[in-house]
């Protein structure tokens, strides 16, 4: 269970900054107290710039108040930590990509299973990024380059109730024992050319 808060990694950060000779030993003990080894699911709502321009930011925060009553009692049965929610994105830890999967499965099940009682515009459409990887992960944040690109595959790449793993997370979900059946693309994230796949 993480232990450190961000503001606690920060203080412990300082010590580097005011002692440059003391990076190494700061580094070692940030990943010895933070490390670990981790799927991150991050999920982002499609529609809000359309939506708020449309009916204002009081609709769309409904829309995302609804998300939330659906998505967070899904990814806690699932095993997952809330890292946090931030706008309208959802980012959870979990300890197998294979919960993580699971748990994006019935979100996308479920959202699609409200269609039929809801306007086009009271619709719930996530965007699902999922990496896995060693990262820093604190009580109140998580950090790493998987972190990063599961962010980015849920809140840029990923269309409405789309799920997408990194290249490491379909290994390590294979690792675990559980194939899924998924689409090979790649996408320029930041002058790097990431490779991921999409679940059908």
């Amino acid at each position: 269970m993480a232990s450190v808060s961000r503001e606690e990694l920060f203080r412990i950060l300082d010590r580097s900054i005011a002692d440059p000779a003391s990076a190494a030993e700061v580094e070692r003990e940030v990943w010895r107290r933070c490390g670990a080894d981790r799927a991150i699911f991050v999920s982002d709502l499609s529609g809000f710039t359309r939506l708020t321009r449309k009916h204002g930011i009081v609709r769309f925060l409904t829309v995302f108040r609804r998300a939330n009553q659906v998505l967070t009692p899904i990814l806690e049965r699932h095993g997952g930590r809330c890292v946090k929610r931030e706008a309208d994105n959802h980012i959870y830890s979990y300890e197998r990509v294979r919960d993580a999967v699971a748990a994006a499965r019935e979100i996308v099940a479920a959202t699609a299973a409200l269609d039929a009682t809801l306007d086009e515009d009271d619709r719930i459409h996530p965007c699902i990024g999922i990496g896995f990887g060693r990262v820093l992960e604190l009580r109140d944040d998580v950090f790493g380059d998987e972190v990063n690109i599961a962010f980015k595959l849920g809140e840029d790449v990923a269309g409405k109730r789309e799920i997408l793993l990194s290249d490491p997370a379909l290994a390590q979900l294979t690792r675990e024992g559980a194939g899924v059946d998924a689409e090979p693309r790649e996408e320029d994230i930041g002058g790097v050319l990431v490779r991921y796949h999409a679940v059908r």
